[in-house]
């Protein structure tokens, strides 16, 4: 049975956000520490450790953003007065069936559909057994970006770490799942805990500051919304 998560308000969203931080960091934490503690610099607790955190960076990010997308449904907002993305969302099926076929009969359905949103409102449910948003298991920064893209929220959070994320987080991620020879030491690790304990903080304060100012609104200016162009 799949597990539906009710967001309805600000402080619940903060509430599960902190509480999903809260254990990853422990856990981040407690790993640190025993790194620190170890004197073998190419062992593989290192190897194993930023496998770990990655795992925790991806999972923070992909978890917050589906909250956010779950928090934005249950306000039961007309899509005409939501960001695009959020219609992006409820028709992405149709986008693959229509990517799939060269009939305009099939792109007009779509259109249809489309327009049709506009008079109803968006009230997805989220189900922790299947989210709104997936890194395809590569956290990459093109990947990150299209997250953003996807809630509809505007930041260069990933962008000014963007060369370290893919040159050496993902690097030496997938050097560590492929089963591959690494040369980290202890400084790669703690560069590695630093970082991401910061962008994963920072993620959780871009979130909540967007539900908060309500920058899911179409045309949302420093918490202000301007009007739509579909509302009368």
């Amino acid at each position: 049975m799949a597990n539906n998560i009710r967001i309805k308000t600000v402080e619940r969203l903060e509430g599960l956000l902190m509480q999903d931080l809260a254990w990853r960091k422990k856990e981040m934490l407690s790993l640190k520490i025993l790194v620190e503690k170890d004197k073998a610099d190419g062992s593989i607790l290192l190897r194993a450790g930023i496998a770990l955190l990655c795992a925790h960076f991806e999972g923070f990010i992909k978890r917050a953003s589906n909250c956010y997308i779950g928090f934005v449904a249950e306000q039961k907002i007309l899509y005409s007065d939501l960001k695009e993305n959020f219609a992006a969302i409820k028709m992405e099926q149709e986008f693959r069936t229509c990517s799939r076929s060269e009939k305009h009969s099939v792109h007009k359905r779509l259109l249809i559909k489309y327009d049709d949103l506009f008079g109803k409102k968006f009230m997805e449910r989220f189900s922790e057994d299947k989210g709104f948003i997936s890194t395809h298991s590569n956290p990459s920064s093109e990947e990150l970006k299209e997250i953003l893209e996807t809630i509809g929220i505007s930041s260069d959070i990933f962008e000014t770490k963007a060369t370290y994320i893919d040159s050496s987080l993902l690097a030496n991620r997938h050097r560590i799942v492929h089963g591959e020879p690494s040369d980290l030491d202890k400084e790669d690790f703690l560069i590695t805990f630093e970082m991401i304990m910061k962008l994963i903080e920072d993620y959780k304060d871009l979130i909540i500051d967007a539900a908060d100012n309500k920058k899911y609104l179409r045309g949302e200016v420093h918490g202000e919304q301007l009007s739509s162009p579909y509302s009368s």
